[in-house]
């Protein structure tokens, strides 16, 4: 008796469809990667403004709490130029200089006002100050704001 045999060729590469697909897959997960870090830089960018602008502000703060002598009552009234009541505005305030070229990225406003809350009805005298911090960062204008009350050194 006559047997039959067949022969089952088989080869162990993969189809041009597959290696397409796959190429694909790991584009998108490349092109995903790099998106989901660029949003990153750039949160953490705006991060660091925040945190430089506010440090600023808090510097100006430091400066009119510690300015002295502060004392607004009397005859020998004496009063720092930081507490002078009024608004002052500095203008191109740097928040930000690359360090590789030294240019400065990202300016800013700073607005001081001082206002005379004093009771002399009370004998209490105090001046509350509000500095304010603008700057604008990749289109959108961004504040730090705080404010103080210094109360008088005698």
């Amino acid at each position: 008796m006559q047997t039959l045999q067949t022969t089952v060729c088989s080869r162990g590469g993969f189809s041009l469809l597959e290696v397409m697909m796959s190429m694909l897959v790991i584009t998108i997960t490349a092109a995903s990667v790099f998106l989901a870090y660029q949003q990153i830089n750039q949160y953490a960018a705006g991060t660091r403004l925040t945190t430089a602008a506010t440090m600023l502000v808090q510097k100006q703060i430091d400066l009119i709490q510690s300015d002295g002598p502060f004392i607004p009552q009397g005859s020998a009234s004496s009063v720092p130029a930081e507490l002078t009541p009024g608004t002052t505005t500095q203008n191109a305030i740097p928040i930000y200089t690359d360090p590789l070229s030294g240019g400065i990225v990202v300016t800013g406003s700073m607005t001081t006002t001082v206002a005379d809350i004093s009771n002399s009805a009370l004998n209490q005298y105090a001046y509350q100050a509000t500095v304010t911090l603008g700057y604008k960062y990749r289109g959108t204008v961004n504040r730090v704001i705080m404010s103080t009350i210094r109360g008088s050194d005698q």
